[in-house]
């Protein structure tokens, strides 16, 4: 998987308990250890992470929620030996080991949701994974020789039909809807795409210039109707709903000039794992974000989701003339301050 946002868009898709901070909580006979698991591997990253923390379960609360709390809620190097074996056709052809890491040190931040803040610890590998292999997670706990285990399949590449390429041009300016389409994936069940739309701003008063990314969760958890990569996944919104986006997101501000840049489409498609763990939520997050479910787990030996997803992007992607006049002189995104079209005869302004 990518790097935890990790994961991460996405894929790619729960409620996550926020607990408070307690150092005080006493470990003793009241309390069952629980193995806490959350990985998606991704064959299209360099490095795969894969999150294990320790909670405890007592009498009157969940481990999740204890997940939370700050103190001893991870495990020591010695403490686990974790390793991702290779399957395929029923037959083990490798034992990949993996790594521990203090992802603080990797410039890895810790989401904010289920597990305490830090330490950010992390089992990784950057070993290829091979798409026309299965792959399960092992770790064995020395103390108590308990084994944790967990399987998935690997989520194909897709082609993205729209948009597709980079270096071309988008209209949000025109009437009517718009419909962005990629191909299912195989292996794949739930589907989520973000856009990212990145523009400069330019200091009126100090002259100084930044460079900002604002990220749109267009849609989330579409259902695919299919695993074995037939048909397509399609979402049609209104073409306005880009500018009613940013004037939603963006305050007006006198001091500065905008400029747009350009734009990316991150397209994530999760596993049936991630599925099966959306219908028993039912909720609204994305397969991009780190979550577990108390309700769903395929992890035997502990809790969590280990499952796979793969993103397919297309960056570079330039708005219209059109729209680059619509954003700087229509009526919903004009009070953002941005420049018109250079094709415009009153660029910089709008001549209105």
């Amino acid at each position: 998987m990518d790097r935890l946002s990790a994961f991460i868009p996405v894929l790619l898709l729960t409620a996550v308990i926020h607990a408070g901070c307690d150092n005080t909580l006493e470990i003793n006979g009241g309390y069952q250890e629980r193995v806490i698991v959350y990985g998606l591997l991704d064959h299209g990253a360099d490095t795969q992470y894969i999150r294990i923390q320790k909670s405890f379960l007592g009498e009157n609360t969940s481990a999740l929620e204890l997940a939370g709390q700050a103190g001893e809620n991870y495990y020591l190097p010695e403490e686990l030996t974790v390793y991702l074996w290779r399957w395929q056709d029923g037959v083990r052809t490798d034992s990949i080991p993996l790594e521990y890491v203090d992802g603080d040190t990797l410039g890895i931040d810790k989401p904010e949701g289920l597990f305490a803040s830090t330490p950010n610890i992390l089992y990784r590998t950057t070993a290829t994974i091979d798409t026309l292999s299965d792959y399960q997670l092992m770790a064995i706990h020395h103390a108590s020789g308990d084994t944790i285990s967990a399987y998935t399949r690997i989520v194909w590449s897709y082609y993205l039909y729209f948009p597709t390429r980079p270096d071309t041009y988008i209209d949000f300016a025109d009437t009517g809807r718009i419909t962005f389409t990629c191909k299912q994936a195989v292996h794949a069940k739930l589907y989520d795409l973000n856009l990212t739309f990145r523009y400069a701003e330019k200091n009126t008063v100090t002259g100084d210039s930044t460079i900002h990314a604002l990220t749109w969760n267009i849609f989330s958890n579409k259902s695919g109707t299919n695993t074995e990569g037939y048909s397509n996944i399609a979402y049609s919104m209104e073409r306005y709903s880009f500018f009613t986006f940013l004037a939603a997101t963006l305050e007006p501000d006198t001091q500065v000039v905008r400029y747009a840049l350009d734009l990316q489409f991150d397209w994530y498609a999760g596993g049936m794992e991630l599925y099966d763990q959306y219908l028993n939520m039912l909720a609204n997050l994305g397969i991009n974000q780190d979550y577990i479910s108390p309700e769903y787990t395929n992890v035997d030996g502990g809790i969590g989701i280990f499952s796979s997803r793969h993103k397919e992007s297309a960056g570079n992607i330039r708005l219209g003339d059109a729209t680059l006049d619509s954003l700087a002189c229509g009526v919903i995104t004009r009070p953002l301050g941005f420049v018109s079209a250079a094709s415009n005869p009153d660029y910089p302004g709008c001549g209105l």
